[in-house]
Parts: C-alpha cells; sequence; structure tokens
C-alpha cells in the first residue's frame, strides 16, 4: 500500500484497504470519508485529521470516525520528526507498547513506516466525546491531580522493568546518540529564540538558559541513570483527553512521538512547570509532586526517595527549557494558536526556573 504524504491524500479505498488488512474491518467497504484538520498550532511536528467514515454497510466494530496522524506539512517540522525519529518512534510504540499497559492511549488502527522515504501514518481511535485539554490555557489543579497519578502508576509499571532493556533503539535512552542531537539544535536555535523572546527573560533566567545551552547532554545523561523507565517526553495538556460532560474516557494519553527510556519524573516537570499558572504552581506543586511519588511507592516503587524525586523535578525545569527553545527558535512563528502556546510556556517555564532555583540542579 502506497502511504499518503498528508490529510489530502486520503481516499475511501484507501481507507477502505487499509482498516481491512488490520481486521478493523472485514466485509464493509468505506463510501466516503469527511477529512477534518484538527490541532492547528499544537501538533508542530505533525498533521493530525479527523476522518468521518461512511461505510456501505454496517459492521460491528467499524469506527465511525478516527485521527490520522501524518509527519508535519512544513520544512521545518518534518526536518525536527525526521531528525530524532519522531514519527517511526510513535509508530512503535503504539504496536509494541501500548496495548500492553494500564494506561489508557487511543486505539491503534492500522500504521505504516518506510524510515527510507520518512513516509509514516498512523490511525487512531477518535476519542471524542472526551477533550483536550489545553496548553495555551493552561492545566487546571483537577486536571493536574489526575494527571500525575495517572503518569505514575504508568512510571510505576516500568520502573526498572528487565523488558526495559529489551526494547529496541526505535525507543532511545533520554541521552542516546540520537537525544544529543538536541545540543546542536539548542545552539542553533538560540539567537532567534533571543530575537523573538530575549527581552521576556530577566538577566538571571538568560544566564541559567545560556548555561542549558553549554549542559544540554550533561542535563540529558542525569535523566539517564538507574531508577529508569518509559518517560512519555511531552506530558502536557494538548496531548490529555479528558471525560466531557457528555462522556469519553475519564483520562487518556496520546502523542508518544518523544517517549524515551528515562527518569520519569521529567515527565511531571514538563507538567507543571509548563502547564500550571506559576501562582497555581507555587501553591500546589510540592503537594502534587507528592502525590506523584506517594502513586509510584503505592505501585510497588522502593528505593527512591521525595527528596530525589524533588530534585529530579527541579532539574526537570532546566530540560523543558530545551524544548521551548528548539520549538520557538525553529518552527514556524505565523501561526497564533502556536506562539499563544509558547508565549505562556515561555511564561510558566522562566518563571519556574527562577522560583525552583532550578540552577542548584544543573550537572556540574
Amino acid at each position: 500500500m502506497t502511504i499518503p504524504a498528508g490529510p489530502q491524500e486520503l481516499t475511501a479505498a484507501w481507507m477502505t484497504e487499509a482498516l481491512r488488512s488490520s481486521g478493523v474491518i472485514k466485509d464493509a467497504s468505506v463510501t466516503s470519508i469527511e477529512v477534518k484538520t484538527i490541532g492547528e498550532g499544537s501538533g508542530f511536528i505533525g498533521q493530525i485529521a479527523q476522518v468521518g467514515l461512511t461505510y456501505d454497510r454496517p459492521e460491528p466494530g467499524a469506527p465511525s470516525s478516527l485521527v490520522g496522524k501524518f509527519p508535519a506539512a512544513s520544512e521545518g517540522g518534518r526536518q525536527i520528526g525526521n531528525l530524532f525519529d519522531f514519527y517511526h518512534r510513535e509508530i512503535r510504540f503504539y504496536e509494541e507498547i501500548a496495548e500492553k499497559v494500564e494506561l489508557r492511549t487511543p486505539r491503534r488502527y492500522y500504521s505504516a513506516a518506510n524510515p527510507e522515504t520518512k513516509e509514516y501514518i498512523l490511525l487512531l481511535e477518535d476519542l471524542s466525546p472526551a477533550e483536550v485539554g489545553d496548553h495555551a490555557q493552561g492545566c487546571s489543579l483537577e486536571q493536574a491531580r489526575l494527571s500525575v497519578t495517572s503518569i505514575g502508576k504508568f512510571h510505576a509499571t516500568w520502573w526498572e522493568h528487565p523488558q526495559l532493556a529489551k526494547i529496541g533503539e526505535w525507543m532511545p535512552m533520554i541521552d542516546s546518540p540520537v537525544q544529543q542531537v538536541a545540543a546542536g539544535a539548542y545552539q542553533q536555535a538560540w539567537e532567534p529564540f533571543l530575537q523573538m523572546f530575549g527581552g521576556s527573560l530577566s538577566p538571571e533566567v538568560k544566564a541559567v538558559c545560556e548555561r542549558i545551552g553549554q549542559n544540554v547532554v550533561k542535563i540529558q545523561s542525569s535523566f539517564a541513570t538507574p531508577p529508569l523507565t518509559i518517560s512519555h517526553g511531552d506530558y502536557r495538556t494538548d496531548n490529555l483527553f479528558f471525560a466531557s460532560t457528555a462522556g469519553g474516557p475519564e483520562f487518556a494519553v496520546a502523542d508518544w512521538q518523544i517517549s524515551t527510556r528515562g527518569r520519569g519524573a521529567f515527565d511531571v516537570s514538563y507538567l507543571l512547570c509548563g502547564g500550571l499558572e506559576p501562582e497555581l504552581r507555587r501553591a500546589h506543586e510540592r503537594e502534587l509532586v507528592k502525590l506523584y511519588h506517594d502513586t509510584l511507592e503505592a505501585n510497588g516503587v522502593r528505593g527512591y526517595s521525595f527528596e530525589q524525586c524533588w530534585d529530579d523535578y527541579r532539574r526537570g525545569a532546566l530540560f523543558m527549557f530545551v524544548y521551548i527553545v528548539i520549538a520557538i527558535g525553529t518552527l514556524d512563528a505565523t501561526n497564533e494558536r502556536g506562539m499563544a502556546l509558547w508565549t505562556a510556556w515561555l511564561r510558566r517555564g522562566a518563571a519556574a526556573i527562577e522560583e525552583l532555583n532550578a540552577a542548584e540542579q544543573m550537572p556540574a
């Protein structure tokens, strides 16, 4: 089968063949599709489309709609996705990991990858009427509590698990060579980042960010020492689904492109330092980190103290800035929603670095 380059290349005939090949449908045929682009401004390194499906006959289990994921339409987005092998990584996660864990993820209907030609497609369950979060707007306290508890259970499942070492190189260690490319990407993005947002940084935070650029690999390596688990890597509300008044799963996690093997507390830093408004974070972050740590212990984790977890959380605020600088300095800045998201993320992340005195956790 061919691999469509984007939502515009999907057809009813192709969809029929794809869903039959994976056993989602057997007798029915897709007669028409309705494609709607979603995730504008948040899916920076991928195109996402909601696809409504009409069949020639009813069939149990045939989805009435699904979500298609493709490589980014922009050259910059595709370069980042291919540089870090994000598209292939996510497909392998859904093929090999997603169905084996308690954490709710969208069901995989079909996937295909051609690493040589850099062509990828992933067809997933449409989780509506559950509602996806909004990182630009921010994470609520209720959402944060549910999110840290859920990821804590997932991290505990994989905590120092013997299978971690058997996962192929498609899910790299957080400091593997493909991840260390972030060091050069940070340096290249630093000046464009400063041109756009340098004036919004305090001298203290700017100095810390300059040190981050000199220590990206060391920061990564500090998260690659045991105890290890699977880290989502992009654990923000834009990738989290919450039940709505109309229904849907209570909680689910999508977008596993950046998943790595490393310390799990980074996911908590990423969510709280990047997603909570500073006032809310200051008032509740220690409680939330304690909730995460309690969840780990309740699910069998031993030998990892709260003090270790708190230090990892603070150091995670430094690592989160690697994402912010690379994204702002590299990706398309013309998308209004995207810039609103990154402006809010930058403001929250800068406050967290300063208020947590995160520079103390900079690896020597």
